[in-house]
């Protein structure tokens, strides 16, 4: 008798746990069921956001990082590109033909000094805006200030200071006179060609000006003076300026040629065959500029965000075109910079 009951307590027990544990399932079941709708609404409630890209001279890394940037914060995007080709008034036609369609997307953002500024003064507030690469958005008239836009408006510089590009390359190399290679056409070259004069008044050192706007082959024209030697300098300083980094090959070589110590602002100068520069780096930029745009979207005011400037710059060096102009640099250094052949 006694064995009975307790075979039935056990019984009993046995199918009150299945019974709690099925209940369990059920419950854990509808509850992921729950979740798995919810989840669908939302992202099937969520829109992308739509971004027209205007560029200056095609789609760079910073463009890359930013679409990452971007996709890794979870927005979905549709981008609309624009490429300017770095004509003013292909600047001008685009922003014309965006105008009447201003309204139907949640950002504009704009590459460089050119199209930024212009873009600025076109929109005028109207719809936020996110520039990037502009080394000096105050001097530009983009921005009223680095830690305050004044407007619907925020971004990202490139800035490494001159004198900080400079001095570190000092530490390598000396040289007494120092070309500037740039296109005065540019807000943003001009910009720095001052710089580079406010720096050789610390730094004692020779300024030559080899101003090469796009026309007349002025670039080709003064590369080859360096050659000839009718203009004579130690060393070429190129700035970040649009039109002289897209001729950074031809740059390259004809300063490999006349066996010029040559310094680049943008990696792009490196990688093409100058000697070497202190840098920041594109793709970072760019994703600086995605926070900018996920920190908008949580509430925060585009002139209250502060820009972003450039951090971390790094030594580049091309080994080949080190090695063609026998610099000698320091096994130490060497392994401390990022190098190209």
């Amino acid at each position: 008798m006694v064995t009975i009951l307790f075979y039935s307590a056990f019984t009993t027990d046995l199918l009150n746990s299945i019974k709690q544990k099925k209940q369990v399932i059920v419950c854990l079941t509808i509850s992921l069921m729950i979740a798995f709708i919810s989840c669908n609404l939302l992202f099937a409630d969520t829109k992308p956001l739509n971004i027209a890209m205007i560029l200056w001279r095609g789609e760079t890394k910073a463009e890359h990082g930013f679409k990452d940037g971007l996709r890794d914060l979870g927005y979905p995007v549709q981008y609309r590109i624009e490429d300017a080709g770095q004509d003013r008034k292909e600047v001008a036609r685009v922003l014309k033909q965006l105008t009447p369609k201003f309204e139907t997307f949640h950002y504009i953002y704009t590459f460089g000094t050119t199209v930024s500024r212009t873009t600025r003064i076109i929109l005028n507030n109207s719809v936020p805006q996110i520039f990037n690469v502009v080394t000096d958005p105050v001097a530009a008239g983009i921005v009223n200030s680095i830690e305050s836009s004044g407007g619907n408006i925020s971004g990202v510089s490139d800035s490494i200071p001159v004198a900080e590009q400079i001095k570190r390359v000092l530490g390598l190399i000396n040289f007494k006179k120092i070309g500037i290679i740039f296109n005065p056409r540019e807000k943003n070259s001009m910009i720095i060609r001052n710089e580079v004069y406010n720096t050789a008044r610390v730094f004692n050192f020779e300024v030559i000006d080899l101003r090469s706007p796009p026309a007349n082959k002025m670039l080709q024209n003064n590369l080859q003076k360096l050659i000839d030697k009718s203009i004579q300098v130690d060393a070429v300083y190129l700035p970040a300026d649009s039109f002289i980094v897209s001729n950074a090959e031809l740059i390259a070589s004809y300063l490999r040629r006349a066996k010029i110590i040559s310094i680049g602002a943008t990696k792009e100068y490196i990688e093409h065959g100058v000697l070497m520069g202190f840098v920041v780096n594109y793709y970072q930029l760019g994703k600086a500029a995605a926070k900018i745009v996920d920190r908008h979207q949580k509430g925060e005011m585009l002139q209250t965000i502060p820009i972003e400037e450039g951090k971390n710059p790094y030594l580049v060096i091309n080994k080949t075109t080190c090695d063609l102009l026998n610099i000698p640099i320091s096994d130490a250094v060497l392994k401390e910079a990022i190098l190209f052949d």
